[in-house]
């Protein structure tokens, strides 16, 4: 029975470089959510230039393992595998976001263009209503047809993941914070006879993928789930 030549010294090394966009990633979020370090260095350096560029490295390197372990396969070819996986799901990410990331979306989303729900206690955040957009840029901003109860505000901001930072009789303002790089977004919601609306607009100045009018979609549904 032939034996199983030892693995190769490189080939592990090499497989865990694979690795090594994700780590770095991880370790910018976590420098961010937990360190306060500023989103250009982690976000915009760390992430999308140091990781994405890591990340067509480690596809090299995977083809390299497997070259590597195509000379003796033996129970090498696990490390082949992991290197491949690994490469080709982090490059896939990488691209499939950096897509998603291209596309214009909408920062300011209101049910109400022409007459949006000011925020009180995020006044300053956003002072202007001229970027402001609806249902053209967003399907999902749909207004309340009826006027829905403070409370029933608060719930459905809640439940769409937004706490609530100020609640009035006809007004409630909430703040979502994203998971992974901890982007800010500020909803508001508008209470009046008849009808009720909502604005959604993101702190930040990046592409988000179309996150504002998710999120958007999510209060509008927590809502209609509350009026029901």
């Amino acid at each position: 029975m032939p034996s199983i030549k030892p693995v190769p010294a490189l080939i592990p090394w090499l497989t865990a470089l694979t690795a090594a966009p994700m780590v770095l990633v991880v370790a910018a979020m976590a420098a961010t959510l937990f360190g306060g370090v500023d989103r250009a260095i982690t976000y915009d350096l760390l992430t999308w230039t140091v990781a994405r560029g890591l990340a067509w490295v480690g596809c090299v390197v995977a083809l390299i393992v497997a070259v590597l372990t195509l000379r003796d396969l033996g129970r090498h070819w696990i490390y082949a595998a992991i290197a491949i996986v690994l490469a080709g799901a982090t490059l896939g990410v990488f691209l499939y976001q950096g897509l998603r990331l291209a596309e214009p979306t909408p920062r300011d989303i209101s049910t109400h263009v022409a007459e949006p729900p000011a925020y009180r206690r995020l006044a300053d955040l956003h002072p202007g209503v001229s970027a402001v957009t609806g249902p053209e840029t967003c399907p999902a901003a749909r207004s309340i047809p009826t006027q829905v109860l403070a409370q029933q505000a608060v719930s459905a901001l809640v439940d769409a993941g937004f706490p609530v930072v100020r609640a009035a009789t006809f007004e409630v303002e909430g703040v979502h914070e994203g998971a992974w790089f901890g982007f800010a977004y500020d909803a508001v919601i508008r209470i009046r006879p008849g009808r009720t609306d909502i604005r959604v607009a993101a702190r930040d100045p990046r592409p988000d993928g179309g996150a504002t009018c998710r999120l958007m979609g999510k209060i509008v549904a927590a809502l209609e789930e509350e009026v029901r």
